[in-house]
């Protein structure tokens, strides 16, 4: 490794600390040590790695330039069914710089029998008559077929409230969340969210009312939103064509489908659809084209939306439906659906249909790769980087070091840094495949017990809360066995879900000597083991995902049961569900539906309901549905995958929703198949994931990379939590952590005994037990499920300066840098030892001289190397992973 370049002598040094503006510990650094070269510490090792150019000339240039190859026409084949059906096709041209292109609007649509069926100049093909034909598309010179046929021509699609008005609402986003879809509507109209509850829709139309939160009864003065003796004059067609003052201004005009849609509807008696007897055909998924593809800066792509009917037919609903940009600095979406660049970047656009939700990923290069390398992948997770990262024209940066991948797996596997002994053996190793062998070593080691202990304990919340003294020890002991034994995740989640009587995991459902709330328990389970957050439809359907307030209790129920049996004698509360009823002996309850009053019957999120002879153990029948659910996987998949990139694959982890969409879903699905093919294995996860191409990529950026922050084409600096860093501090000092408990608590508990030089990540109950510098540096109170901030503050700058971690450490008598001054070594030695204890790395060769030329300068050499101990102990290099 080189230094960083020095500006004031030749690119031959270290970086003066008078250069390092940007260094957020060059104050303490300079009052402490006052030697400005050991400022370079303060940032991770991250040079700028070799690569190509940046691309040069617009995007125009490029594509004026690049040869059209072949073109096709999506979709390859269609059925229109219905009378009036239409469908739009696309004409895609693949080109010599690698993209894929829409020149829909370049190119002439023809129809082999006009009897069959039209086409307009768009390509959007009507249906006349029933038969096959096929639909051809010529473009410079090139053309391609696509076979279609119309099928039910004559038949008229059954009228369905939910689908024909409640998609209205939705197309003109009537019922978002920032308007009629809100918590309360607005304006006193409430329409459920993206028409996801019909009939509730159609009350508040027909009925009127007001929405209120704690009870299904209406509030105020009920007014319809009708008139059937005067349609015309019906608020729904007032307000949305700005006849009157409307808040929301005019959603659509007096003489489009829309309007005349909701007229008729009006005029023939409001009829929800179901009043005739007639099967309604329903919208049972949605299907986007392209899910994901790339653009140019001046490109442009028409999508395509289809919806799958339960009548087994299709419908090209693209024109029906709502289109919103994440982010429309990088792409812009227009109301029929076409996406046009704006500026390099990646981001989704949503789509909305009635009861549906479904979205497609963009990403816009400045100019396409010309020579972009073959990188080999290692496994199925790099198949899946390394594919996006070539259509996205970033190339990934080569793979770390030795010192870097060593420090990076052994924190990341173990939460421990390697003795330098062991940084040694490793460095001086000629075996080619000893990357994987140190993997086996650290996934066999006591040290990956304790560590994952310390993970899972994080996770599942072991505190003061699962109760006094052998209760949190019992919880604590059950995670470290199951870790220990490499225990099917899917068995570890279905102990702790379905878990009676006395033992480790029935422990977290309790709040001290009390049963938690059901709904807390609720709530927690579905985002600990699905990655999904149902809390804000626990008093009403949630303002912005699908989830309601029926699905919320539904699920509750499955905790009704709860109850704890006392022994009289003074043993322990046994946990159980009891099957005679609610509570006669514990403090179990009915589950009451806050709005209607009524008892709710225990019903899967899929609106299943469970059986009346099954729930006489309700929480296995819900451990088991769970447990087989895809989420199940994708969850604890995408929470492993965020341990070791700082992020997950969705994130935040445990936030799955349709506006947050996975960067890689094709990986994530990936990863949660092979998941539940090995068993629900996590050291196979682990395994997977740290012996990939992707998670051994260094973390110097090359300059198609640089920016990059979510497709994994480089190391990115994670900051270590705050126990892994109290440990490490410890551990590179060779000193002792002592915690106490709060002053004036006398309870004789087993994780209040605990011996002095006790690791952080052994804290199995940390909220008892006070740390300033724990709590400085992000340590969660398991008050609830933990989310970890990594971001510096001024109390870290403070205590990094004044604190008793950074300063009384060092000089500590029997400490590693006492041992090494009382043991006769060199400077040089000295400075070898304490970085490889540190950073996994010997200094470079301009390091060791100039450390060693201050550390001669200085009248007392024990304040020197005390400097630098503090100074390597204080640099993002070591406070990072990177």
């Amino acid at each position: 490794m080189s230094t960083l370049p020095c500006k004031r002598n030749g690119n031959k040094g270290i970086i003066p600390c008078r250069e390092r503006r940007n260094c957020p510990f060059g104050l303490g650094l300079a009052l402490s040590l006052g030697l400005c070269g050991f400022l370079f510490l303060c940032q991770p090792r991250v040079a700028a790695q070799a690569g190509p150019p940046p691309p040069q000339g617009s995007s125009s240039e490029a594509a004026a330039s690049s040869q059209l190859l072949s073109v096709r026409l999506v979709p390859e084949e269609a059925t229109l069914w219905g009378a009036r059906a239409v469908q739009r096709f696309l004409v895609l041209g693949k080109y010599a710089d690698g993209l894929e292109r829409d020149i829909s609007k370049r190119s002439r649509f023809s129809i082999a029998d006009s009897g069959i069926a039209k086409v307009d100049e768009r390509g959007r093909v009507a249906a006349l008559a029933d038969g096959p034909t096929v639909l051809s598309a010529q473009v410079e010179g090139r053309s391609a077929n696509s076979r279609l046929r119309v099928e039910g021509s004559e038949e008229i699609r059954p009228f369905s409230f939910a689908q024909d008005i409640g998609g209205i609402f939705t197309k003109q986003g009537c019922n978002s969340g920032d308007c009629h879809g809100g918590v309360k509507g607005k304006g006193g109209f409430k329409l459920s969210l993206n028409a996801l509850y019909p009939q509730d829709d159609y009350k508040w139309i027909v009925e009127g009312g007001v929405y209120q939160v704690l009870t299904a009864e209406s509030g105020g003065p009920k007014e319809p939103r009708i008139n059937r003796e005067e349609p015309e004059k019906s608020v729904l067609l007032l307000k949305p064509t700005f006849s009157v003052p409307h808040g929301g201004g005019q959603r659509f005009a007096l003489d489009s489908p829309d309007y005349e849609t909701i007229l008729n509807w009006i005029r023939q008696g409001t009829p929800y659809g179901e009043e005739t007897g007639t099967q309604t055909v329903a919208v049972e998924r949605l299907e986007i084209y392209p899910r994901s593809t790339v653009l140019d800066l001046e490109g442009s792509q028409q999508l395509l939306v289809t919806a799958h009917l339960s009548n087994g037919q299709q419908e090209d609903v693209t024109g029906q439906v709502l289109y919103v940009s994440n982010n429309p600095e990088v792409v812009q979406v227009t109301s029929e659906g076409l996406v046009k660049a704006v500026k390099t970047g990646e981001t989704a656009v949503l789509i909305r249909a009635a009861g549906h939700a479904i979205s497609a990923g963009f990403g816009v290069i400045a100019a396409p790769l010309s020579g972009y390398p073959e990188v080999k992948p290692r496994n199925l997770i790099d198949e899946y980087v390394l594919a996006k990262l070539r259509r996205f024209n970033i190339m990934p940066s080569g793979l770390a070091s030795d010192e870097e991948f060593l420090r990076r797996v052994c924190l990341d596997v173990t939460g421990t840094l390697p003795p330098p002994q062991r940084v040694r053996a490793f460095l001086a190793s000629q075996n080619t495949r000893k990357r994987d062998q140190l993997i086996e070593i650290l996934l066999q080691s006591p040290e990956y017990v304790d560590y994952w202990t310390f993970r899972f304990a994080d996770l599942f919340r072991v505190s003061y809360e699962a109760g006094p003294g052998a209760n949190a020890r019992m919880y604590w002991q059950w995670i470290r066995d199951s870790v220990a034994e490499n225990k099917p995740y899917d068995r570890m989640a279905g102990e702790r879900l379905a878990g009676q009587g006395y033992n480790g995991p029935t422990r977290h459902y309790y709040n001290g000597s009390d049963l938690r709330r059901h709904t807390d328990v609720m709530a927690e389970q579905v985002r600990v083991f699905f990655g999904r957050r149902l809390d804000c439809a626990q008093c009403h359907n949630h303002p912005y995902e699908s989830w309601s307030q029926d699905q919320f209790w539904g699920m509750t129920a499955f905790f009704g049961r709860f109850t704890q049996l006392w022994d009289l004698g003074g043993g322990p509360a046994i946990l159980i569900d009891d099957p005679a009823g609610h509570g006669m002996y514990g403090n179990g309850e009915k589950v009451i539906h806050p709005r209607t009053q009524e008892e709710v019957p225990p019903r899967f999120l899929d609106g299943t309901l469970l059986p009346a002879d099954e729930r006489t153990d309700p929480r296995m029948r819900l451990t088991e549905w769970m447990i087989s659910h895809p989420y199940f996987a994708e969850a604890i998949v995408n929470r492993m995958w965020g341990y070791f990139f700082a992020r997950g694959i969705v994130d935040p982890v445990d936030d799955f929703h349709s506006t947050n969409p996975p960067t890689h879903p094709d990986l994530l699905k990936a990863l949660a198949k092979d998941f539940r093919k090995q068993g629900h294995d996590l050291k196979h996860l682990i395994r997977l994931i740290v012996q990939s191409r992707t998670y051994q990529l260094s973390g110097s950026p090359n300059p198609t990379n640089r920016e990059d922050r979510t497709n994994y084409s480089r190391s990115l600096p994670r900051p270590l939590d705050a126990e892994v860093l109290l440990d490490a501090i410890s551990q590179v000092t060779e000193t002792r952590e002592d915690f106490r408990m709060y002053p004036g608590n006398t309870t004789r508990l087993f994780f209040m005994r605990l011996p002095s030089g006790t690791r952080a990540i052994h804290l199995g109950r940390p909220d008892l037990l006070p740390s300033r510098f724990l709590d400085l540096y992000g340590r969660p109170d398991r008050q609830m499920v933990p989310e970890r901030k990594g971001e510096a503050n001024l109390g870290q700058a403070l205590h990094l300066i004044a604190g008793p971690t950074y300063n009384s450490k060092f000089s500590q008598p029997g400490g590693r840098l006492d041992r090494l001054i009382r043991s006769g070594a060199s400077d040089r030695h000295i400075i070898e030892e304490l970085y490889l204890a540190a950073l996994c790395r010997f200094p470079t060769a301009p390091e060791q001289v100039e450390l060693e030329e201050m550390i001669a300068g200085r009248s007392s050499r024990q304040e020197a190397l005390e400097n630098l101990l503090w100074a390597l102990v204080a640099s993002r290099q070591f406070a990072y992973n990177h």
